[in-house]
């Protein structure tokens, strides 16, 4: 397994700080009815490049979304296109530096690109969320990949009725390179689907569902 720095491997997957925007601003793209997945997009002021946002419903724990999504060994099962993700430094429980490396189709080059994840849960609510802020002053790029420099999104887990969690996965995001905005629009809505599908597989699993984070408390 690569290392970089010093950092050992693990994972969190999760996306960026985002501006909260009218529900009018999204338009669905497509509703997977079998998977109780809604995709939407939106565009963005100064960009070519579509945001979307997906959503879907789980049984089980907060801790389990949090859980899974920190689990480096798995993240390429079920993260779309992810050839791998590792971590460069753990700052705290909530709050690490990741790298991840992103699979591209033929003739397009592979995309990489370092992000820093904090973790959140409003004592309210308790809706748990998972911020994520692109960091370019970690280490270069170099010849082997195209370094996403403009990326940002977030999960959010809200506990439901009955034993649900409402899960959202918004974000946007420059793969940079000089891609045609159509090339990459073309992915926005695949994208979040297979991802949330992936995500809907491996929740339920026992190492998720049996996890514990002291940072998140629990819905009763």
């Amino acid at each position: 397994m690569i290392k970089f720095l010093q950092g050992s491997v693990l994972v969190v997957l999760s996306a960026l700080s985002f501006s909260v925007v009218a529900a009018d601003d999204w338009n669905e793209a497509t509703y997977d009815e079998e998977d109780d997945i809604r995709v939407y997009t939106r565009h963005v002021e100064g960009s070519d490049t579509l945001a979307f946002k997906a959503i879907t419903h789980v049984t089980g724990r907060l801790t389990a979304g949090v859980a899974l999504l920190q689990d480096a060994q798995r993240t390429k099962d079920w993260v779309f296109n992810c050839k791998i993700m590792e971590e460069i430094e753990l700052i705290s429980d909530t709050q690490g530096i990741y790298y991840m490396i992103t699979n591209m189709p033929w003739p397009v080059k592979d995309r990489d690109s370092i992000t820093e994840t904090r973790v959140s849960q409003d004592q309210e609510s308790l809706v748990v969320r998972v911020d994520m802020k692109a960091r370019n002053d970690v280490f270069p790029s170099n010849d082997d990949f195209i370094r996403i420099r403009e990326m940002n999104g977030y999960w959010l887990f809200t506990p439901k009725e009955g034993n649900q969690i409402e899960v959202i996965y918004e974000a946007h995001a420059d793969p940079g390179g000089g891609l045609p905005s159509w090339l990459v629009n073309s992915f926005l809505v695949d994208a979040p689907l297979n991802t949330l599908r992936g995500f809907r597989q491996l929740i339920g699993e026992e190492i998720y569902q049996k996890a514990d984070r002291a940072f998140i408390r629990e819905a009763k």
